[in-house]
């Protein structure tokens, strides 16, 4: 249920099964090697998606939080939020929070609802700040937790640059600086599905025990600035109870870690290279049970169709519901992360496609969205 033993365990437990010093010491060197992040691209997209899945996955603890290496990432709301300048007692754990798209679209609707009943022309709302409640769904009727990891590189741009707050990101821009994440920084967002009971817990899912509360991770958005449009991965549990409809709306391709390649909610086999990659990584068994749904490299494909991508929790039961996916592109989305003198900014939205120009006087933030987490919070547009 919980992550897998440090490779130092293991190591003890080779001394005392006897196994031969240059066994262990290349044991060691190989799963080091597998849990360093790449600093370059491996030869496709989903290769590269999975070594920086693993590498953020290895193991860091055997039975107390954190279990992973992400999982030491800071969250986003630390770095942005009102619990930016509070230390965390050692081993606390962050608490989980409503996802900020979520909260975003349930405040546009009630704002649209809200001008439709008056018989007033709809306005953008401006982004509802994530509160430390879970989000409960009308789609699926469950409640669904987030949270998102910041790396040290990612960690280090924003806050070596004042980004943290939205004056240093006015400043910023104002001084004419872009917003230009370097290649080793990684974001990653989790998206937990709150149990009803910690008994009979799902089979292949990563679960964790919070007080008296189960939550399995039913999503993982995983991004990587090793290309400058960055790359884009999404990962799902087989699991038809936690993940009912994962690949089902847009289909899952991974010619590299999945047996077949393409799925609509079938459940495939690992590829004997990801195995050997997992294995290598001594990740814990319920990781083994994680597919990618997919990877995107741009706004468009080698025929000029827009590219999709989308995860049945993330976009689908948490933020909206399952057919919106059909007008999810976590690249095209991204890409209207701006920012203008005044501290306005673009909303999210599910649009697929090339990208639009932004508005006069607004300036991209390198597709990062967490950056408008930043306080204070934005003015309304005008």
């Amino acid at each position: 249920m919980k992550g897998a033993p440090r490779l130092a365990f293991g190591l003890v437990f080779a001394v005392m099964s006897g196994t031969p010093l240059g066994v262990r010491v290349a044991w060691a060197e190989e799963a080091l090697a597998v849990c360093t992040p790449p600093t370059t691209v491996a030869a496709t997209p989903q290769e590269t998606a999975w070594r920086l899945f693993v590498a953020a996955t290895c193991p860091v603890n055997a039975d107390k939080y954190p279990y992973v290496t992400w999982q030491n990432w800071i969250e986003q709301n630390q770095l942005y939020g009102t619990g930016a300048t509070q230390a965390l007692a050692a081993g606390e754990r962050p608490r989980f929070h409503m996802s900020p798209l979520a909260a975003m679209l349930r405040a546009q609707a009630k704002m649209h609802a809200h001008e439709k009943s008056k018989g007033a022309a709809s306005e953008t709302a401006a982004p509802e700040v994530a509160n430390q409640n879970c989000n409960s769904d009308t789609w699926s009727k469950r409640t669904i937790c987030e949270e998102a990891r910041l790396n040290a590189d990612a960690q280090h741009y924003v806050a070596s640059n004042g980004l943290n707050t939205r004056p240093g990101q006015i400043a910023f821009i104002t001084a004419g600086n872009s917003f230009v994440f370097p290649p080793p920084a990684v974001e990653l967002k989790a998206d937990w599905i709150q149990l009803t009971s910690c008994n009979n817990l799902p089979q292949g899912v990563h679960v964790e025990k919070i007080g008296s509360v189960c939550y399995a991770l039913g999503g993982i958005h995983l991004i990587s600035k090793l290309i400058d449009k960055w790359i884009w991965a999404t990962f799902e549990p087989q699991n038809t109870t936690t993940n009912s409809q994962r690949c089902k709306v847009l289909g899952c391709n991974d010619p590299w870690g999945s047996s077949p390649a393409t799925s609509s909610g079938a459940p495939t086999k690992q590829t004997p290279a990801l195995a050997a990659l997992m294995q290598q990584a001594k990740l814990a068994p319920e990781w083994s049970n994680y597919r990618l749904d997919g990877v995107q490299t741009d706004f468009l494909d080698a025929k000029g169709q827009p590219t999709r991508l989308g995860n049945s929790i993330i976009e689908g039961d948490n933020a909206g519901n399952p057919q919106a996916m059909t007008r999810s592109s976590c690249i095209s989305c991204h890409n209207l992360s701006t920012i203008n003198p005044q501290g306005q900014e673009l909303n999210p939205a599910f649009i697929i496609g090339a990208p639009q120009p932004p508005p006069a006087g607004y300036v991209l933030r390198d597709f990062a969205w967490s950056l408008t987490l930043a306080l204070p919070q934005p003015p309304a547009n005008p």
